[in-house]
């Protein structure tokens, strides 16, 4: 498996379940897909999310019925509380060539991270299903530096636009970029005085 950082815009994400996990994985995608989630009943929590809810038991679905929700699907989540419901959900989405994640079950073909966002920077962790408390460590971990590292990201597009300006081989631009993003100074800067750490690098950095 390879990570992938993926634009769901107007994509359709399907879910199985209605419960605590669905209502996680539901919110994970909100906003970012167009999500219907299909159960006997729903958490409260997911009625208040920007999906569209479809009440069916889903334990009384034939085949054909489960995969007409699939049709035109980018993504099938089978989050029920049966093991074998789930299973069964992941063949028809592999029959129809839809991608599946499995909350408990036989794996399928995409686990969801855990992410940390920030407004350039989005991060993810896994461990393949085998440790979530693990990857919710790391994330925590990760998110207190978000904002230096969102800092320095904006300093770096800010400097790669000026250094473009500029006549100097390319070579020596990036080599100007690595060591801005590694000087301490900087670093400590961004956390504390931004703006003007971003001035001050810009004329260290940027110029002829």
């Amino acid at each position: 498996m390879i990570p992938l950082i993926i634009d769901c815009t107007h994509k359709k994400v399907i879910i199985f379940g209605g419960g605590v996990v669905a209502t996680r994985k539901a919110r994970y995608f909100a906003g970012e897909a167009d999500i219907s989630v299909i159960s006997r009943s729903f958490s409260d929590p997911i009625t208040d999310l920007p999906i569209e809810q479809i009440q069916a038991d889903i334990s009384l679905m034939q085949d054909d019925e489960i995969r007409e929700y699939l049709r035109g699907a980018f993504l099938t989540i089978a989050a029920t509380s049966s093991k074998a419901i789930n299973d069964r959900i992941g063949r028809i989405a592999a029959e129809e060539g839809c991608l599946f994640n499995n909350a408990d079950g036989s794996a399928g073909d995409i686990f969801i991270p855990s992410i940390v966002r920030g407004e350039n920077l989005i991060i993810g962790f896994s461990t393949s299903g085998g440790s979530p408390a693990v990857a919710r460590i790391l994330r925590e971990r990760f998110e207190g530096i978000v904002p230096e590292i969102d800092a320095m990201i904006d300093l770096q597009r800010i400097m790669r636009d000026a250094l473009k300006k500029t006549d100097l081989p390319e070579e020596e631009r990036r080599r100007r970029l690595r060591e801005a993003a590694q000087d301490p100074e900087i670093i400590e800067g961004l956390s504390r005085a931004r703006d003007e750490t971003i001035r001050s690098a810009l004329l260290r950095y940027a110029h002829e």
